[in-house]
C-alpha cells in the first residue's frame, strides 16, 4: 500500500523486501559479529545467542554477524546455545530460563529489552554475571548504566540516524531524483564489566588492549567504558583503542 500512494519513504533501521526505498541504516551485521569476537577474544567458548526475530532484517544480520563470528574464531555454533526472541522484555525473561541452565560460557542478547528480561531471569536463578557467564547486548542507552554489572554494548549512533534519515527524506520532498540508496553508520562496541573483560584479562592478547602511551599505565577498563574500534578479520589496519 505504501508503494502505491507514491509519497517519499525512508525506512530507518529495518528493511522490507516488498518495499523498494530509501533506508538508513546501522551496520547490525558488524555489531553483532565484533561483540561476539570480543567476548571470543577474552576466553568465552560456548556463546548463546537470544535474536531478534528472524522474519526482521535486522534480527537476521545480527544473528548471521554472531555466527560468522563465531566461525572467524574456531568456534561452533550450537543449536541448542540460540533462543530466538521478538525484541521484547518477556522475550528475553524465556530466553534466559532456557538458556542459563545449559551454562553458556557468555551470551549475546540482539537487543536491549530483551536483555533487560534475560539478566531477570539470571536473578531468579541466581546465577552471576560476569562470575558465572559474560554478557554483550545491542544498543546502549544511559539508563542501562544502572545495571550492576555494567553492560558491554554495541551502540547505535541513534542522532545520526534520525538526522541522516531527515536529511534524505527532505531531498525527496524537495523533488530529488535518482535510484534508491541504503546508507549503513558505524556502531561501536562498549567495553565494561558483564563481558567478564577484567576476569580474563590476563589471557588476552597485550597488543589489543596497550597501556595508555600518555600517561604511562594501563587503561583503567573497571571504572570507566572502553570503546574500542576494529576492523573485521583480514581487514587493515590493525584494531586501536580509545577511551570515552
Amino acid at each position: 500500500m505504501l508503494a502505491e500512494i507514491k509519497v517519499p519513504i525512508v525506512l530507518v533501521m529495518r528493511t522490507s523486501k516488498d518495499l523498494k526505498t530509501d533506508a538508513v541504516l546501522t551496520d547490525d551485521y558488524k555489531g553483532a559479529f565484533e561483540a561476539v569476537a570480543h567476548l571470543a577474544r577474552i576466553g568465552h567458548r560456548r556463546i548463546a545467542l537470544v535474536s531478534g526475530p528472524l522474519e526482521v532484517s535486522n534480527g537476521t544480520a545480527r544473528w548471521k554477524g554472531y555466527r560468522e563470528a563465531l566461525e572467524a574464531n574456531g568456534l561452533t555454533c550450537s543449536p541448542d546455545l540460540i533462543a530466538e526472541g521478538d525484541y521484547r522484555t518477556e522475550s528475553g525473561h524465556r530466553a534466559g530460563l532456557t538458556l542459563l541452565p545449559r551454562r553458556p560460557d557468555a551470551v549475546f542478547v540482539a537487543n536491549y529489552l530483551m536483555t533487560v528480561g534475560f539478566m531477570q531471569a539470571a536473578d531468579e536463578m541466581e546465577i552471576r554475571c560476569p562470575e558465572d557467564f559474560g554478557l554483550a547486548s545491542f544498543d546502549d542507552y544511559p539508563w542501562l548504566r544502572c545495571f550492576r554489572p555494567r553492560l558491554t554494548t554495541i551502540e547505535l549512533p541513534k542522532y545520526e540516524l534520525g538526522a541522516k534519515s531527515a536529511q534524505l527524506l527532505l531531498k525527496r520532498i524537495s523533488g530529488m531524483q535518482g535510484r534508491t540508496t541504503v546508507q549503513k553508520l558505524e556502531p561501536q562496541l562498549c567495553v565494561r564489566e558483564s563481558c567478564g573483560f577484567t576476569l580474563h584479562l590476563r589471557n588476552v592478547d597485550r597488543k589489543v588492549f596497550p597501556h595508555d602511551s600518555q600517561k604511562g599505565k594501563e587503561l583503567d577498563v573497571a571504572s570507566r567504558p572502553t570503546v574500542i574500534r576494529e576492523k573485521l578479520a583480514g581487514d587493515q589496519p590493525g584494531p586501536t583503542l580509545t577511551r570515552d
